[in-house]
C-alpha cells in the first residue's frame, strides 16, 4: 500500500473517487511515462460531470503513451459517451475492437451508447455479445437490464437483476438498475431501498443519487405519473416519440377546425388540457424538487442548483397557475399577465440551473430573462392608459409566449440539453 496507485485503486473499489484522485496525481509526478496513472485518473474524474472534460485529456495522454490498449480506447469511449459525444464514442469503439476483436469492453461500451440514444435494442444486442465473450462481465449484465427495462421487457430485466446480485450483492451498479427497475413497476419504497444500498456501497455514485430523487419525488401521485410518462417514451424509442408529438400537434388541429360554434368550448378544453400535459413535462422535476423541501430527510439529498430550480421553476409554476386561475375569476387582465408570465419562463427556467452543457445554459437563461422582460413591459402597457397601449401589450405579450413556447423545441437539441 505505499504505491500510489495502489492506495488509489483501494479507493477507487469503495468509490471514493475523490480521495483516489490525489494518490493518482501524486503517481503522474512520480512517474510521467507510466500511462496507468493518467488511465485510473480519468476514470475517477470520469464520475464527476465538473471533471469530465479533464478525464478525456488524461486518457488521451495515456493513449500518447499507450496508443495499442484496446481498454483505453474503449475508456475513452465511455468518456465521450458521458459528453454526448456519441458519433465519436462509436469511432473510439471501433478502434477498440479491430485492437482486440475478442474482448467485451468495446461492446460493453457499445451498449452504453445504444443506451443513451434510446436505441435499447441494439443496447441489448452489443450486452449480448459482451456477455457472450465475458461471462462473468457485471458492467454488461447491468447494461443488458437496463436495455431490457426500457423495453418493457420487465420481468426478463428483474431476472437478470436477481442473477446479478445474486453472484455480487454489493455492486452499486446493479442496485442503481434494481431501483430504476421497481420505479418503473411503481414500487416506491423498493427503489429507494436499492438506491440507498447503491449509496451506502459508493457515495459517490451519481445515478443513484438521481434515482433517489426520482423515488422522493414519486410519493407524489402527479410525479408517478409523470415517471409513468417518461418510461413509456423509453418504451417507444426515437421514432415513437416524435410520431406521438405530431399526432398531438395534428389532434390540436383538427380541434381547431371541428370544434367551433357551440362546440368552441369542447375544443378549447382540449387546448388547455394539451397545455397542461406540455406544461407538466418540463417543469415535473423543478415542482418535484419544491415538494421535497417539506420532507426533512429528502431536502438533504437537494444540490444548491436543485435547490435553485425548486424555488425558481416550481414556486412560478404554481405561484403563476394561482395567480392566473385568480385573475380569470375576477376578470382582473394584470393579474391573468402575471400569471402567464411566471408559467411561461418556468419552460426555459427548468433547462438552466441542472443543465450541464453551458451553450444550454447561456440560451435558456436568455430566453428565460426575455420572458419576464416582456410579461413586465406588457403588464407596464397596461397599467398605462394611452392610446394604443393596450393592443401594443397584448402584441408584446403573444410574442413573449410564442418565446416560450419555442424553448420546447429547443430543449430537444442534445446539444442544448444534457
Amino acid at each position: 500500500m505505499n504505491d500510489p496507485i495502489a492506495r488509489a485503486l483501494f479507493l477507487v473499489r469503495q468509490g471514493r473517487y475523490r480521495e483516489a484522485e490525489s494518490h493518482l496525481r501524486k503517481a503522474i509526478q512520480n512517474d510521467p511515462h507510466d500511462p496507468d496513472g493518467f488511465f485510473f485518473l480519468a476514470t475517477c474524474l470520469m464520475h464527476d460531470p465538473n471533471t469530465r472534460s479533464e478525464a478525456l485529456s488524461m486518457i488521451d495522454q495515456a493513449l500518447r503513451l499507450r496508443p495499442n490498449r484496446a481498454f483505453y480506447h474503449a475508456q475513452r469511449a465511455n468518456i465521450l459517451i458521458l459528453l454526448s459525444r456519441t458519433k465519436e464514442a462509436l469511432l473510439e469503439i471501433d478502434q477498440a475492437r479491430s485492437l482486440a476483436p475478442d474482448s467485451s469492453d468495446s461492446y460493453v461500451a457499445e451498449s452504453l451508447v445504444m443506451l443513451v440514444s434510446g436505441k435499447p435494442q441494439e443496447a441489448e444486442r452489443a450486452a449480448r455479445q459482451a456477455l457472450a465473450l465475458d461471462a462473468g462481465n457485471e458492467a454488461a449484465g447491468d447494461s443488458l437490464a437496463d436495455a431490457l427495462r426500457m423495453q418493457g421487457k420487465l420481468e426478463e430485466s428483474a431476472a437478470q437483476i436477481r442473477g446479478l446480485l445474486g453472484r455480487n450483492p454489493e455492486n452499486p451498479w446493479t442496485h442503481s438498475s434494481a431501483g430504476m427497475l421497481a420505479l418503473q413497476r411503481g414500487e416506491v419504497r423498493t427503489a429507494e431501498s436499492h438506491f440507498l444500498s447503491a449509496l451506502r456501497i459508493e457515495p459517490e455514485h451519481r445515478e443513484a443519487r438521481e434515482g433517489l430523487l426520482h423515488a422522493f419525488r414519486a410519493r407524489s401521485p402527479l410525479y408517478r405519473a409523470y415517471l409513468k410518462y417518461i418510461f413509456m417514451m423509453e418504451k417507444i424509442g426515437r421514432a415513437g416519440r416524435g410520431m406521438l408529438v405530431i399526432g398531438l400537434l395534428i389532434l390540436m388541429q383538427v380541434a381547431n377546425l371541428f370544434f367551433v360554434g357551440r362546440l368552441a368550448p369542447i375544443g378549447m378544453a382540449l387546448i388547455a388540457c394539451y397545455c397542461l400535459f406540455v406544461l407538466w413535462i418540463w417543469v415535473a422535476k423543478g415542482v418535484g424538487n419544491l415538494f421535497l423541501f417539506f420532507d426533512r430527510f429528502a431536502r438533504l439529498a437537494l444540490r444548491m442548483d436543485e435547490k435553485r430550480e425548486a424555488l425558481v421553476v416550481g414556486c412560478g409554476v404554481l405561484v403563476g397557475l394561482a395567480l392566473f386561475g385568480t385573475g380569470l375569476l375576477i376578470k382582473q387582465m394584470s393579474m391573468i399577465f402575471i400569471g402567464l408570465t411566471l408559467i411561461a419562463a418556468a419552460f426555459p427556467m427548468s433547462l438552466v440551473f441542472t443543465n450541464r452543457s453551458r451553450a444550454g445554459r447561456i440560451v435558456f437563461g436568455s430566453v428565460g430573462a426575455l420572458v419576464y422582460l416582456g410579461g413586465l413591459f406588457s403588464l407596464l402597457l397596461i397599467l398605462i392608459p394611452v392610446g394604443r397601449a393596450g393592443d401594443a401589450a397584448t402584441t408584446l405579450f403573444g410574442c413573449t409566449m410564442i418565446l416560450a413556447l419555442v424553448t420546447t423545441w429547443l430543449g430537444n437539441i442534445p446539444a442544448l440539453r444534457r
